[in-house]
C-alpha cells in the first residue's frame, strides 16, 4: 500500500496524470483584453481573449490592432486594457456606455444572458485572437469585418 501511495506520489511530481485527471484539466483558461474607441462620437468597444498560454502573443496582437484603430479615430483618448480575468472583463462591458460592442472571440460565455438579449443588435462577432494566432491567413476576416464596421459608422 505504502509503494502505491510513494508512486502515485511520484508520479504527480514528475506531471505524469491519469488519464481521467488530464481530462478534468483541460478547461481552458482565457485572458482577456478592451479597448475603447471613439469614432465619430460613435464608441465602439472592441474586447478579445485568448488562450492564457498564447497570453503574450494576444497581447501583442491585440495592441497592434488597438493602434491600428487608433489611426481611424479623431479623438486621441486611448483606453486599453490588458490581461483581464472573466469578472472584470464583465464588469467593463456591462459598464460601458458603448453604442457597439466588436467581439474577438469564438464564444460568448463570459457576457451574461441578459446582457446578450437586450444587446444583440449592438454586439459583433469576428475570428478570436487565439485562431489569428494559429492561423495568420484568418486575419483578413478580422480587417473585412472591421472595414465593415467603420463603414456602417461612417456612414457608407
Amino acid at each position: 500500500m505504502t509503494d502505491r501511495l510513494e508512486n502515485s506520489l511520484v508520479l504527480k511530481e514528475l506531471g505524469f496524470n491519469s488519464i481521467w485527471l488530464l481530462k478534468k484539466s483541460k478547461e481552458e483558461k482565457y485572458i482577456y483584453f478592451a479597448y475603447t474607441l471613439n469614432l465619430n462620437d460613435c464608441i465602439i468597444l472592441f474586447v478579445a481573449n485568448a488562450n492564457i498560454n498564447s497570453k503574450v502573443e494576444g497581447e501583442s496582437l491585440f495592441k497592434n490592432i488597438a493602434l491600428y484603430l487608433q489611426t481611424q479615430s479623431t479623438s486621441q483618448s486611448l483606453e486599453l486594457s490588458l490581461s483581464l480575468d472573466d469578472i472584470k472583463i464583465k464588469e467593463i462591458i456591462e459598464s460601458s456606455k458603448c453604442e457597439h460592442l466588436f467581439l474577438l472571440s469564438n464564444k460568448l460565455d463570459f457576457l451574461g444572458e441578459e446582457y446578450q438579449l437586450a444587446n444583440e443588435n449592438k454586439v459583433s462577432l469576428s475570428v478570436s485572437l487565439s485562431k489569428m494566432i494559429e492561423n495568420p491567413e484568418s486575419k483578413q476576416e478580422l480587417w473585412h469585418d472591421i472595414q465593415k464596421l467603420l463603414n456602417r459608422v461612417n456612414g457608407k
